[in-house]
Order: C-alpha cells, then sequence, then structure tokens
C-alpha cells in the first residue's frame, strides 16, 4: 500500500513471476524522467518526452514536484488534501496528469472535508468493516489507525464511489490512485494472520476486490476521471493474476509497486523478472496504461537499481501507452540523472542475444541481463555512448544487469 507521506517517482514496462511482501504491503512512491527536451543525437530522434510519475505523498516533500524535476512528470501523485497547491504544480507540469490518493481496502478516521480514504470510519456501517471470528473490527497491523474495510459490501461501494468522485473533482484532480485495491488481503489478515469472517479464503477477498472495481470503476471514468488501482498481487500466482487482469476493462492504468525488486532485495532474475514483467505487457495489450515503481537502495545500491528498473521498463514498453517508471528510496527531490537520458521512441521489438535482451530505440539502446549468468558480452551493431564507458560498440552485464545508452 502506498503509505500515507511517502514521496516518489514512476516509469512502465511488461513482465511474469515474483512475490508480493510477505505482509501484502503496498507502499508507494518512485521517481523517474526518462524525458529530457534535447535529443542525444541528431534533430530527427523523436523524443518521448515526460515520463516520470511522481508521488507527493507527503507535506514536507510539498515543494517536490516544482523542484529539479519538474517537467519531467507525466503523472503526478497527491494526497487529497493537497489539491491547494494544483495550480502551482500544473504551472511547471503542463503536460502531467495530477492524482489523489485515496485507499480502498482500508478506512481511517482521517476528519476533514479532503480526506485520503475513500470512505471515513465515522461514515461507516458496521457491515463495512471486516471481522474476526468473534465479531471484533480488524485493522491493519503494520499502518497505524486503518480499519480493514468490506470491499464487497454494496453499501461500502456505493459510498466510496460518490464520496470519491465529488471530492476528487470538486478539487480539480484529474482521477484517483486507488491503494490498497488488493487480490489478498495482506496487513497480517487472511492466510497472512487473523482469519476474516467475511472472506474465508484469499481468494474470496479478491473476487471482492474485482468486484469492487468494477463498481466503481466505470462511473469515475463517465465522469472524466482516471481511474489507477494500486493492484496488491503476486505475478507467478494464476487465481492473483487472473483476477489483476480482470480489473483491468473497469480501470485506466495499472499501478504496480515491486518493479524488478523488492524495497530491500538484489534485483529480480529469472522467473521473478519474467513474472513481473509479463504484468505491463498485458496491461498494454487490454489498452490500459502501468505505473512501475522501483524501490531502492537494494542489494546492488542505488544507481544499479534505476537502470536495471528503468532499462527493463523500455524494454517492455509499447511506445504508445502512457506509462510510468520510477525510483523510490526516501523522501525529498527523487530526480536523478542516473535514470538515464531520452533515447526517444522504440524502433523494433526486443530481441534475446544469448541470455541479453536487446532493444533499439530512435536514440539509442536497450540491454537488459535478467538471467543468472554473470558477465554476458553482447554486441551492439554500433556505438553508442555509456556516461561510464564512454563510446562502446558492445557491453558485458553481469546478472540483473541493465544500460540505456545513447547513439545509433
Amino acid at each position: 500500500m502506498l503509505a500515507l507521506g511517502l514521496l516518489g517517482v514512476l516509469f512502465g514496462c511488461t513482465a511474469k513471476g515474483v512475490s508480493e511482501a510477505p505482509d501484502g504491503s503496498h507502499v508507494g512512491a518512485t521517481s523517474d524522467s526518462a524525458g529530457s527536451d534535447s535529443a542525444p543525437g541528431d534533430s530527427g530522434i523523436d523524443l518521448a518526452g515526460p515520463r516520470g510519475l511522481l508521488v507527493a505523498q507527503s507535506w514536507d516533500d510539498a515543494t517536490v514536484p516544482t523542484a529539479t524535476g519538474a517537467g519531467e512528470y507525466n503523472v503526478i501523485l497527491l494526497q487529497e488534501s493537497m489539491y491547494t497547491l494544483l495550480p502551482a504544480i500544473r504551472a511547471v507540469n503542463p503536460d502531467a496528469l495530477i492524482l489523489a490518493y485515496q485507499k480502498v481496502g482500508g478506512m481511517r478516521a482521517d476528519g476533514d472535508a479532503h480526506p485520503s480514504t475513500g470512505v471515513r470510519t465515522d461514515e461507516a456501517a458496521e457491515s463495512w468493516f471486516l471481522h474476526d471470528a468473534a465479531g471484533n473490527r480488524l485493522k491493519f497491523c503494520d499502518y497505524a489507525g486503518v480499519w480493514a474495510a468490506n470491499v464487497g459490501n454494496d453499501d461500502y461501494r456505493a459510498r466510496w464511489r460518490a464520496d470519491v468522485q465529488a471530492r476528487v473533482t470538486a478539487d480539480g484532480f484529474d482521477g484517483v490512485m486507488m491503494d490498497d485495491t488488493n487480490t489478498f488481503p495482506g496487513h497480517c489478515l487472511g492466510s497472512l494472520g487473523t482469519s476474516i469472517a467475511e472472506y474465508p479464503t484469499d481468494e474470496a477477498y479478491g473476487d471482492a476486490t474485482v468486484g469492487f472495481v468494477a463498481a466503481v470503476g466505470p462511473t469515475l471514468k463517465s465522469a472524466g476521471l482516471l481511474v489507477a488501482p494500486n493492484i496488491g498481487m503476486n505475478p507467478w500466482d494464476a487465481t492473483m493474476l487472473a483476477q489483476s487482469e480482470a480489473m483491468l476493462p473497469y480501470i485506466s492504468a495499472w499501478m504496480r509497486e515491486y518493479w524488478m525488486r523488492w524495497d530491500d532485495s538484489a534485483n529480480f532474475v529469472g522467473v521473478d523478472w519474467q513474472a513481473t514483467f509479463d504484468t505491463m505487457t498485458a496491461a498494454q495489450s487490454a489498452g490500459v496504461a502501468y505505473y512501475a515503481l522501483t524501490y531502492g537502495p537494494g542489494a546492488e545500491g542505488a544507481v544499479a537499481g534505476e537502470r536495471y528498473g528503468r532499462a527493463s521498463w523500455l524494454l517492455a514498453w509499447d511506445g504508445v501507452s502512457d506509462t510510468s517508471w520510477g525510483y523510490y528510496e526516501g523522501s525529498g527531490d527523487p530526480y536523478s540523472a542516473e535514470w538515464g537520458p531520452d533515447i526517444g521512441l522504440p524502433v523494433e521489438d526486443a530481441v534475446l542475444d544469448g541470455v541479453v535482451w536487446v532493444r533499439r530505440y530512435s536514440g539509442g539502446i536497450v540491454v537488459v541481463n535478467p538471467s543468472t549468468s554473470d558477465g554476458a558480452t553482447v554486441e551492439l551493431g554500433g556505438t553508442y555512448l555509456d556516461p561510464e564507458l564512454g563510446a562502446v560498440t558492445s557491453v558485458t552485464l553481469g546478472t540483473g544487469e541493465g544500460r540505456v545508452l545513447v547513439g545509433g
């Protein structure tokens, strides 16, 4: 779940096979800047433009959307209460969609008129809460003050839909980021902790979540709002994958945390990389955008995580979908030149050269080694520029390593 108070940015791509965090949590924040205004080569290169999604979920980071990375974001996520910042943010990010954070699977006691919870606890009927076998209300174990919501309750769905549509529209947002839209309860509930009386299995809870999205998504979209759920799922789990894909007809964008690594893990390789990659492919094939978040610093460090996350995203981007990628490590300005230059638009599909995936863009080339084979060398078929290596005609990649090079 995108925890209240985090900050970050995102970019996007395709995949298959990883596991959700053991507690089912979904944090949210990333950072990216795949689009610059200067072409990395001749002036005929088609540039992709702003491709970053900034998640600014803390008033401590209220100035970040207008700081160094301003103009590099195509999507910005804010707390609902930050609506007063919209004019200033739009002035320096004219191409960005700005979405309001709204919680789905939980309720908080936010008391003002601009809460970041779809339904406040003081508005909720008893049947809108989840309960244990003794009838006690259930809370999230990992986020203080969040009560588990009954996403399958028709009245809860109706109230969530009406309240969110009214305030998001009135406050001038372009859409809503729906956090905790989970295919399993998580947060120490269900199979990960306390049994839920309303949903004896995680699969039953996931089915209820699909029903929730089907009940609210079309209405919000028909009102002109962008609908972007942060879907909690394990890509390798066939049931969770099917439930996630069942939401696609009702949404505008699929947000996926843990893009190519856990927050403290090594970069994903093998089936973990492939499974994650395939979720983006599924979204783009359905005409849905994809927001990917890479956490750090991870085992390899920040730079390696940023490069691998963005390169994997560029490998999968269809060049058309309004997708995003980002990197998150903490609060503050997330913009970093380490994410690489804007290399334009893809000019061919990704191809496998040995164990390395290669894809050519109008202004450069992307190479990714998601295999367990270390020290894999690939010939580039031309001369390209790397910020560390200089002019190269070939590169050698370790396992879980990626690079974005300029030229061609």
